[in-house]
């Protein structure tokens, strides 16, 4: 019931908020869809947040990124995931889901959401906001337990009640992305990146995502050749595309090239494009 006093409209400026289709369950009826991967995320969050996030990726670690590029600028300052080491690193993946289960949980929803063109329904996006809301109260219950002593008692109550909301909000966003992926494989309609034949799933070439904004193919320099450095042009990421997507983009001088929409990109957001 204390879902209900939250706001189910997304939030300003959400790239995902108008796209027409939904996960094929919603956050509160997942863990009746799929309670195994429910309750294991609820009881052991990094060993599921690892298993999803391979899943996610179609079995290739050779695409993983720290948070898939949506949490860049906020891990030890760097600018952008895959730029210290991280891509295709499981030692990082097993870091990021233990550091930073609530980041890399959504990232993994992000990344299917923005694979399949999905939107979260208003439920989803109460019992989000409701989680949000325990873990700043019981920081705030916590701070103030530092300067009066009084308050400890209620902020280990408010903390303890906090943890059990995020793993059970995680176990919802585990089951709701695994029953989609898994309801797909049974009809089809998998992307490319997760079709992989009964063999181990590896992405085709123009589905690899490279660091953000970098085109893909690049020329190989010839030898002897001056490298300058490369210029760049604004990219608008058109309607009905998604991370990962292939365009073909005209630069200044004119040529048509390859361009990959980086992680994290949107419908109407705006990304350079070295050439």
């Amino acid at each position: 019931m204390c879902i209900c006093f939250f706001d189910d409209g997304p939030i300003d400026k959400d790239p995902r908020a108008h796209r027409g289709n939904t996960f094929k369950t919603s956050m509160k009826d997942a863990p009746m869809k799929d309670p195994a991967v429910c309750c294991v995320g609820f009881c052991c969050n990094p060993c599921m947040g690892c298993y999803m996030r391979k899943k996610a990726l179609g079995g290739d670690l050779g695409l993983y990124m720290c948070c898939q590029g949506y949490a860049d600028g906020l891990c030890c300052g760097h600018p952008k995931a895959g730029s210290y080491g991280d891509t295709g690193n499981p030692v990082c993946m097993a870091c990021e889901m233990l550091c930073c289960p609530g980041l890399a949980t959504s990232a993994t929803r992000q990344y299917v959401m923005d694979q399949y063109d999905l939107a979260s329904d208003p439920c989803d996006r109460q019992i989000i906001r409701f989680n949000n809301f325990m873990q700043m109260l019981s920081c705030i219950c916590y701070t103030l337990a530092i300067f009066l002593p009084e308050c400890r008692d209620i902020a280990e109550i408010i903390g303890c009640i906090a943890d059990l909301v995020f793993l059970a909000t995680a176990g919802c966003m585990f089951a709701q992305t695994n029953y989609e992926l898994t309801e797909r494989e049974k009809n089809g309609t998998l992307s490319q990146v997760h079709r992989g034949g009964g063999q181990a799933m590896t992405a085709p070439k123009h589905l690899q995502m490279p660091p953000r904004g970098e085109a893909y193919p690049q020329p190989a320099p010839v030898q002897g050749q001056y490298m300058a450095q490369p210029r760049t042009f604004p990219v608008v990421i058109p309607a009905g595309t998604y991370a990962g997507s292939q365009l073909t983009v005209v630069a200044p001088d004119g040529r048509q090239m390859a361009f990959v929409v980086p992680p994290g990109a949107g419908p109407g957001q705006q990304v350079l494009c070295p050439y």
